[in-house]
């Protein structure tokens, strides 16, 4: 479902730029549909223009109105259509024939046909949006939503316009009541000045009327502060604070906003909300180790700190002199240099990734190094990334994982150079990805050893490759082994995801087994994608308006599908296979989360089943 607004500029700008007929292929036998567009209120002509489509959604073409608001347009006979109508007039408003706001509501209509189309008269909200310096904020965009259930249902981008130097929006909408929501990177705020949707102020618009809405986005809350050497007490310049929202876990902590020092040392960050942050310093340059708030080593053990409109929070930070790994990567084989090897840090035998360190890749003489690290014991793991990638990711020492690999020791502030690390070369992964009917499918991503990327988004992840336009793909730099495969297409394609072997989940794949300097065939026919339609509402049956942040876990438990709730409409999940999942929702603001349908248990969550190629509506309900 979509509102008819969206198109609104779109249709216009078609319009503008192309006016006439589409003309059905030769080999169809051709119709007519045709009409006027006049004003509800006068019955007066309005210059309009309709745009047609199948009623699977599909754009068929568009046409607009003469001087007497009469329009028409060749289609193919027999065939039912939907028609959206949209005046340029900034005074009418736009609809679905007959008097609807939606594709789904519009009437169906056959051709040949006549539809004659009466506009309402809208109302225009609008007015000047400035940034707290009191600049123009123009490229902001605006959001109207109703103010009843916070349902989008207009949006405009802020322009320059008269008089010079103010920044203005307008839209004409349908009589009701608003609210109006700003964005502009990462401020975030509702008229008149407010944090809030529940707080937004409440327009009222009326029917040939103009509603003004003025507004100024609020200061920043800030954090500055001064980052110096822990050895000499001097500014480490080029230095930076990424900002983190304080998290349980840094894999939870959203990117708040980012700083780096001047000559001086000194640092500043504006951040769109007030609230409760963690700071993680890091040198560019390697030189220094780098650190989380606090003079913590682990994000876990970082001090947050409170970030108000009122006045900065200063964070200094003082980083000590890192230490430096070095050495050189071969050819196992051969014994020859090879070159874009990057080494990579790990923390003992199962700790985590040393974010903080930095990486030299190696030179056509294969020397690389690792600097800015702390004393500690070390791990390390190479991948060269030339293209072809021959090599597959190579444990330091002919080791086979982290918890197998010769750990490497470093005090503080020394460096310590290690004996050649030998690479071993790959294998690769080759096939040809087809649909239901044996069609190539072009786009669509093969992954090994790991399944649905979610929001990290596609291609995603080490050992992936896309197929080309005949279906084609090939993953070089694979480690000998066996593999499980993954193959997905992005949200717009209709086939299903599904694991090597025809796996509807991971405990189903047939794993792949891969030689060093060998070419393994795997080729995949994709099912029928399924899919859902979510609707989210609360305990008292009507649409929710938070932002839920949803995910779908198939029988095995794999991570399969994600949603997201907003202003009371839900965007996604995209294709899934058919099988049994079970579905969650995530407030990240309080904390809560809902399992479907309406428990906060797992224990007690509701099934779901899917078959092949099967599309079912859902709604999901909160408690």
């Amino acid at each position: 479902m979509r509102s008819f607004i969206m198109r609104l500029g779109a249709v216009v700008l078609t319009a503008l730029l192309t006016i006439g007929l589409l003309s059905a292929p030769a080999h169809a036998e051709s119709a007519t549909l045709s009409g006027t567009i006049t004003s509800d209120s006068t019955g007066e002509p309005v210059g309009g223009c309709v745009t047609i489509y199948d009623t699977d959604d599909n754009y068929v073409g568009n046409t607009c109105s003469d001087d007497t608001g009469t329009w028409s347009i060749d289609v193919e006979a027999g065939m039912a259509y939907k028609i959206e109508v949209a005046a340029y007039d900034g005074h009418h408003l736009s609809e679905w024939a007959q008097d609807e706001a939606t594709f789904d509501d519009a009437a169906t209509v056959i051709a040949p046909a006549i539809v004659d189309t009466g506009l309402q008269v809208g109302g225009t909200i609008g007015g000047t949006l400035t940034r707290p310096d009191g600049s123009p904020a123009e490229g902001a965009s605006v959001t109207v939503l109703r103010a009843d259930d916070q349902t989008p249902v207009a949006w405009a981008g802020v322009h320059a316009g008269p008089p010079a130097g103010e920044a203005e929006w307008w839209v004409p909408i349908a009589p009701g009541d608003y609210i109006v929501e700003y964005r502009d990177g990462m401020a975030h705020q509702y008229a008149v000045g407010q944090i809030s949707a529940d707080a937004a102020t409440r327009f009222t618009v009326t029917a040939d009327s103009t509603t003004r809405v003025d507004d100024q986005f609020l200061a920043a809350a800030k954090v500055s502060g001064r980052i110096v050497s822990d050895a000499t007490g001097e500014p480490i310049e080029g230095a930076c604070a990424v900002i983190l929202q304080a998290a349980a876990i840094r894999d939870d902590a959203w990117w708040a906003g980012e700083g780096c020092a001047g000559p001086d040392g000194r640092y500043e960050v504006e951040l769109s909300e007030p609230g409760s942050y963690v700071a993680e310093f890091t040198d560019a340059q390697g030189n220094h180790v780098g650190e989380f708030s606090g003079d913590a080593a682990e994000f876990g053990d970082a001090t947050a700190f409170e970030a108000s409109r009122e006045a900065p929070a200063v964070v200094d930070a003082s980083l000590a002199v890192g230490s430096v790994i070095s050495g050189r990567a071969v050819d196992a084989k051969s014994g020859a240099p090879i070159q874009d090897a990057c080494p990579n840090a790990y923390v003992g035998h199962a700790g985590a990734y040393v974010h903080g360190a930095v990486s030299e890749c190696s030179g056509s003489d294969g020397q690389w190094k690792l600097k800015g690290l702390r004393a500690g014991s070390y791990a390390l793991s190479f991948d060269a990334y030339s293209e072809p990638r021959t090599y597959a990711t190579t444990w330091a020492f002919k080791a086979t994982s982290q918890k197998a690999a010769t750990l490497i020791a470093v005090g503080s502030a020394t460096t310590k150079t290690v004996r050649n690390v030998q690479m071993m070369p790959g294998g690769s992964v080759t096939g040809v990805i087809t649909g239901p009917t044996g069609e190539p499918v072009a786009g669509a991503w093969v992954r090994l050893d790991f399944g649905y990327p979610g929001r990290i988004g596609p291609g995603e992840g080490p050992h992936t490759a896309q197929t080309d336009e005949n279906g084609r793909y090939t993953i070089h730099g694979v480690p000998p082994g066996e593999h499980a495969a993954f193959v997905y297409t992005s949200y717009e394609h209709s086939f299903a995801p599904e694991w090597s072997g025809n796996g509807l989940t991971s405990e189903d794949a047939t794993p792949l087994r891969v030689k060093a300097l060998k070419s393994t065939a795997f080729n995949a026919q994709l099912a029928p994608a399924s899919s859902l339609a979510i609707t989210v509402v609360g305990a008292d049956g009507q649409p929710d308006a938070r932002y839920l942040t949803g995910f779908i876990y198939n029988a095995a438990g794999d991570y399969i599908g994600d949603f997201d709730n907003a202003g009371g409409a839900v965007y996604g999940p995209g294709a899934l296979p058919a099988g049994g999942f079970t579905l969650t929702l995530e407030d990240g603001e309080t904390g809560e989360v809902y399992w479907y349908d309406g428990v906060t248990r797992e224990s007690g969550q509701t099934a779901l089943t899917l078959g092949e190629g099967e599309h079912k509506e859902i709604t999901f309900r909160l408690r």
